[in-house]
């Protein structure tokens, strides 16, 4: 498959590790678009601070979204670049944490006015587009994106999300939490976008201590939607994964991403997907942690999961409407 798009595991002490892929869907190399997910993975550290972002965004994809493969991608750099611009300059006294309480609304203001100015700058540099006042909102809407935030450090993670796709914690002892509730407003392939007139305001947050540590997965909706019973029988693919990670290391598990998410493309969805994991570690002196044994199987799955791992698909989910 074309357009493998892969983040060589990394080591971001004392957090933890994280990986991800994004791949091409099968219905987009048939019909020879290109891949309309993007994902990023930016760590660092502030006055011994260990810093950890991730983003995940997906392009709407269509004939209204012509650009938004390059949207997706200016949605990742957002992302992580308005996180580095909230770092304190040398001299600060305090310590850094990735969303203050107080902050929260005007980091999504941020984030979202540091997509739309870049996606002008990129729409200007293109021969044939010359945004102007009037057309920045059909600009707006050709490159439109979902996009996934989760912003971690030594104690704490906060995740956002505007738009589609799913965000799992899988605990150590097989619990799933759900950080982001899925919006219950929207009905069928519709989905909120960056592109939304008022996408500030259509962010859903979260935000919760690492503790026992665990698995946190961040991916587009074409995985997801490659399963007959998504509620159910995505969780059971969320913990088997978590029993992979613990049993054989993330780095072989990183190594498998491509080849089975192009299987779930192909018996599934169809849809470009995108997986980043990220392995937490428990906080010293946390109560719940529970280290597990492997399985003695690599694939991710039990016999629940693999009868539902064909899946019968939805359809190309990149095709989706956005709700501007």
């Amino acid at each position: 498959m074309e357009e493998t798009r892969k983040t060589v595991p990394v080591s971001i002490s004392p957090i933890g590790w994280a990986c991800g892929c994004s791949r091409r869907g099968t219905s987009h190399a048939k019909d020879g678009r290109p891949c309309q997910d993007a994902h990023a993975i930016w760590s660092s550290s502030f006055m011994g601070e260990p810093i950890l972002a991730v983003a995940v965004a997906d392009g709407h994809g269509g004939a209204r979204h012509d650009l938004s493969h390059c949207g997706a991608a200016l949605a990742i750099q957002a992302a992580v670049g308005e996180v580095i611009a909230s770092l304190p300059v040398a001299g600060s006294v305090g310590a850094w944490r990735p969303v203050s309480l107080a902050g929260e609304e005007e980091f999504h203001t941020r984030v979202t006015a540091r997509w739309r100015e870049s996606v002008v700058a990129d729409a200007g540099r293109k021969p044939g587009l010359s945004p102007d006042g009037e057309g920045v909102p059909d600009l707006l809407t050709r490159y439109g994106s979902t996009l996934l935030i989760a912003l971690i450090d030594g104690s704490e993670c906060w995740v956002g999300q505007i738009g589609d796709g799913d965000i799992l914690l899988v605990r150590p002892d097989g619990s799933i939490e759900a950080p982001v509730p899925k919006d219950e407003t929207l009905l069928g392939m519709v989905t909120y976008s960056l592109s939304s007139r008022d996408s500030p305001g259509l962010w859903r947050t979260a935000r919760f201590p690492i503790g026992a540590g665990g698995l946190l997965l961040l991916a587009t909706d074409g995985l997801s939607d490659s399963f007959e019973n998504p509620e159910s029988e995505f969780h059971v693919f969320a913990r088997s994964l978590s029993e992979r990670v613990t049993g054989f290391g993330i780095e072989r598990v990183g190594s498998a991403l491509p080849g089975w998410l192009d299987g779930y493309s192909l018996n599934g969805s169809g849809d470009d997907m995108t997986l980043v994991l990220v392995s937490l570690n428990p906080v010293p002196g946390a109560e719940g942690f529970e280290q597990r044994t492997g399985e003695t199987g690599m694939a991710p799955g039990n016999g629940t999961e693999a009868e539902a791992g064909g899946g019968t698909g939805s359809g190309p989910g990149g095709e989706t409407p956005n709700a501007s």
